[in-house]
């Protein structure tokens, strides 16, 4: 066994002798090549891949195996031969199969996360925000009672999605509504809000900081006055590096005072402990002179609704603070679950986390406003108006006008019968092009008129439209509605669609086209017909005849009568009766 090891030592000692010539070698050839690149003289290690440090036995194990795995790739090579040049053939095929299938799978996976429909994810969460108050958004008033006026001044139908961002297009046509979102099991914690804006804001601090900062001429008259600068020694003076206004020094009396109006007036959605970090000390003579003279410049806050007992005016901040606190609280802040207020005032709202919500939200409705919609569609059908859903998407519309659907029992002048048809049978019909395809009349293009929160000021009694063609139209003609219903919804006042010829006309030319207005317009204010607020036309195709209830029961007691006589015995002919007089009652029970 010694022996044995002596070997193998000697084995090791002579292969590093011979690793100590080949590093020599390299090291000579470097020195000799020094004036070539750092990047050509790196020594090339491949020859010592062969060297193996182990002992005998093992590299005779390792060679057998290096052979079984090479004798074994000649064998695999071999059988593959023939399949890879068939695998040559289809590699471009199956390359772009798995290209198209990727692209697939990433296609449906976008569809799937939602990359092609941005407009049902909330626009918080697409930019990582996490609103902290549930916000919606109601008509204003005045605004909503002006859109009522302007829907029921014409006949056409919009789109309920139509209607909502029409009212989110200013501030001023709606009204927020903001509340603090309800953790589980638990009730909303109530919100603060100032007066008289209803302004929400999260604590009481921050809005009686907001009155102080913005709203103290609604109780004071404010006048500037000149005060004495403080005196004392001051060698440095503290400045906020988020702001840049100079605090005070640290050893003024009224710095902490400074430092929290400050803080609760200026600095938002930053916590007081990270403020303080924001603080620093300049020792500059220049800004120390200029915060002195800024003491210098005061104010006098003369109490407007002044009783008896209370003090007449005060000098400082802090003393209107306590002031408000102890005797007018209840006329500056309250708190509620919810708090409404107009949309105009949301520039007023200090930067924080209520304003992000709100503007965001906004925002997300703006481009696919479903919340404000759903909030308009029960008070619009309070006002009487017609919201329906059109299509398989479900798409809502709205009009004044109430649909009707005519059916086989529905008469109308021959003028009127023959212009619903055409109607039925050209849907989506642009209402410019009707003159051209109907009569054969080109006349001038108009856009449809947009739908606008204005009311439009009533029009004259069909300026427009010939009072002599009017007059001269046959009476077998005129407008004839169905038995028993008025000639249009007496709630709207649309007037009769302009329709101008691009050339002349003869006169039966003309009393053809002013009739088919006038036929058009009833049609559309008793319902029969939808003008879309694009300009389109479309009517219903009729309706089918019910079938009757009781068809099915009668051919069925009928059958049974007839087969009654064959299943009754021989000795009782009389007990089936003829089935001209057997009710279906009575069939049920003569048939054994």
């Amino acid at each position: 066994m010694f022996e044995c090891f002596l070997l193998k030592t000697s084995k090791i000692k002579n292969k590093i002798l011979s690793v100590r010539v080949i590093l020599s070698k390299i090291m000579k050839t470097n020195q000799e090549d020094t004036n070539q690149e750092s990047s050509e003289s790196t020594p090339d290690l491949s020859v010592l891949s062969g060297l193996n440090f182990g002992p005998s036995w093992a590299e005779e194990t390792t060679r057998q195996n290096h052979n079984k795995e090479f004798s074994g790739q000649k064998q695999h090579s071999k059988k593959n031969r023939s399949s890879s040049k068939r695998d040559r053939r289809n590699s471009f095929d199956k390359g772009y199969r798995k290209d198209t299938e990727s692209n697939k799978t990433t296609s449906a996976r976008e569809n799937a996360t939602g990359k092609y429909r941005r407009h049902n994810l909330d626009a918080s969460q697409q930019n990582g925000f996490q609103p902290a108050v549930e916000v919606n958004i109601y008509p204003e008033d005045e605004a909503f009672e002006a859109l009522v006026k302007r829907l029921r001044s014409t006949a056409r139908t919009y789109q309920l999605f139509e209607i909502a961002k029409l009212i989110l297009e200013k501030p001023e046509r709606y009204v927020v509504a903001v509340q603090n979102k309800a953790k589980k099991d638990e009730n909303s914690k109530p919100l603060y809000f100032t007066m008289p804006e209803y302004l929400p804001f999260e604590t009481e601090e921050a809005a009686i900081n907001y009155i102080l900062n913005n709203r103290l001429d609604l109780f004071f008259e404010i006048e500037a006055i000149e005060i004495e600068p403080p005196k004392g020694n001051f060698q440095v003076v503290n400045r906020c590096t988020v702001t840049g206004e100079l605090l005070g020094p640290p050893n003024y009396h009224r710095y902490q005072e400074f430092l929290q109006r400050h803080y609760g007036s200026k600095i938002h959605n930053m916590p007081f402990e990270r403020f303080l970090s924001k603080v620093e000390s300049v020792k500059e003579q220049e800004s120390i002179d200029a915060w002195i003279e800024s003491m210098k410049k005061g104010a006098r806050y003369t109490l407007k609704d002044h009783k008896e007992g209370e003090p007449e005016s005060f000098e400082s901040l802090e003393s209107v603070r306590s002031f408000l606190l102890q005797h007018r609280k209840d006329a500056i802040i309250g708190t509620g679950e919810t708090v409404r207020f107009a949309g105009r005032d949301i520039e007023r709202l200090p930067k924080g986390m209520i304003r992000r919500s709100v503007e965001m939200y906004i925002e997300h409705q703006q481009s696919f406003p479903l919340d404000t919609a759903n909030n308009i569609r029960g008070r619009l059908r309070r006002h009487k108006f017609t919201v329906y859903k059109k299509g398989s998407k479900g798409i809502a519309y709205v009009c004044a006008v109430k649909r009707k659907f005519r059916d086989s029992k529905t008469v109308f002048s021959p003028s009127i019968q023959k212009l619903i048809e055409f109607i039925e049978k050209n849907p989506n019909l642009p209402a410019a092009k009707l003159p051209g395809l109907y009569l054969g009349i080109d006349v001038e293009k108009t856009k449809p008129e947009k739908l606008e929160m204005n009311a439009p000021q009533p029009a004259e009694e069909q300026d427009d439209v010939s009072d002599a063609a009017v007059d001269e139209v046959n009476k077998e003609d005129a407008v004839r509605p169905t038995e028993g219903e008025e000639p249009a919804s007496p709630d709207v006042k649309a007037s009769v669609i302009e329709m101008t010829p691009k050339s002349e006309q003869s006169e039966e030319d003309l009393k053809s086209l002013n009739q088919l207005m006038l036929n058009l317009h009833w049609l559309i204010t008793a319902g029969y017909v939808t003008e879309y607020g694009e300009g389109h036309l479309f009517a219903p195709p009729p309706m089918p005849e019910p079938k009757p209830k009781d068809a099915k029961s009668k051919d069925s007691t009928e059958a049974e009568v007839e087969t009654a006589p064959e299943k009754t015995n021989d000795k009782e002919p009389e007990a089936a009766l003829p089935s001209e007089k057997v009710s279906g009652k009575d069939a049920d029970e003569s048939t054994p």
